[in-house]
């Protein structure tokens, strides 16, 4: 299995005695030694895929176009500075990578308390996710595995008809 450990949201709902919190971080392997992991692309993809049947194919897009601009920026530096300069130009964009967690926390915030379970699986993915991307190899495999997952959930409908 790709992901382990982490623990669920507590005291999500008014009036509860606990405040709402972050879910801790699961662990992810994005490569077994110095392969990628392939199951991140096919079982795995196909599991979170089915875990987000809940949320909005068009908000899931917009996750992914957050990524994909990401993606063209860190090439763009590289072409600029030289493939040398890649893990340097991802450390600079890094922080805005970190900022998926907080728009998915956010996502999680508004919704109203019938909807929090279906973001629930997206703001944990963005939690292990953020937290597993430390490398310019990380976040290329991290792509990969979200182009998976975005297929997937294409394939499988979301549970709203949208």
């Amino acid at each position: 299995m790709s992901y382990t450990g982490g623990r669920s949201v507590g005291g999500a709902g008014r009036g509860s005695e606990e405040p709402p919190r972050v879910p801790s971080p699961r662990i992810v392997k994005y490569f077994e030694g110095k392969v990628l992991n392939d199951k991140l692309l096919d079982e795995e993809a196909e599991r979170v895929a089915g875990q987000l049947r809940g949320v909005a194919s068009s908000q899931l897009r917009r996750f992914y176009e957050d990524v994909l601009s990401l993606s063209r920026r860190l090439a763009l530096e590289a072409e600029r500075s030289g493939n040398a300069a890649r893990q340097q130009a991802f450390a600079r964009l890094r922080p805005e990578f970190k900022m998926l967690k907080a728009k998915a926390v956010y996502t999680y915030g508004r919704a109203d308390n019938k909807s929090k379970r279906d973001f629930q699986p997206l703001m944990q993915f963005f939690v292990d996710h953020v937290a597993a991307v430390k490398s310019v190899e990380d976040f290329d495999a991290f792509c990969k595995h979200f182009q998976a997952v975005v297929a997937f959930h294409k394939f499988l409908g979301d549970s709203r008809g949208r």
